[in-house]
């Protein structure tokens, strides 16, 4: 009887610390789709420029105008990946400024990787969380700023 009661208890003990240590996920990264970054109406234009540390820099060397550039923008934005954490972010390197139909302007911070690296950008009202964004989302992000 000691036995069975022996073997019914660490059993019971074994599958607690088993499913105690069991994974929950990923949960140092937050995808964002459908809700921080994500663009209700029409865009007009999207401005990007060199940045002059964390400030908006209005000396655009590109402006982008047309639908297609804007979806990828878009894209881009919205397929990034929140990151959890304390942020301490050394300048960044571009300003984007996203322009709506109705004139209202949001801000960006860029530091794009190289060719087949993770980039980063920040919203320029929040400087407290960073969003990363795939390589082939990079790949996309150099086209934009060359």
């Amino acid at each position: 009887m000691k036995k069975v009661f022996l073997l019914v208890f660490t059993s019971t003990f074994m599958l607690i610390i088993l499913f105690g240590c069991q994974s929950k996920g990923n949960t140092t990264l937050e995808s964002i789709n459908n809700s921080e970054l994500q663009f209700e109406g029409k865009r007009t234009k999207v401005n990007i420029s060199k940045s002059k540390g964390f400030s908006a820099n209005l000396d655009f060397f590109t402006v982008l105008e047309d639908e297609e550039n804007f979806e990828t923008v878009k894209r881009i934005l919205s397929s990034s990946v929140k990151e959890e954490g304390i942020v301490d972010m050394a300048e960044p390197e571009y300003y984007l400024e996203v322009i709506s139909e109705d004139e209202s302007k949001e801000g960006f911070y860029l530091w794009v990787g190289e060719k087949g690296q993770r980039s980063t950008f920040m919203k320029m009202d929040n400087t407290h969380t960073i969003y990363t964004v795939s390589e082939e989302m990079t790949n996309k992000m150099i086209e934009l700023v060359e």
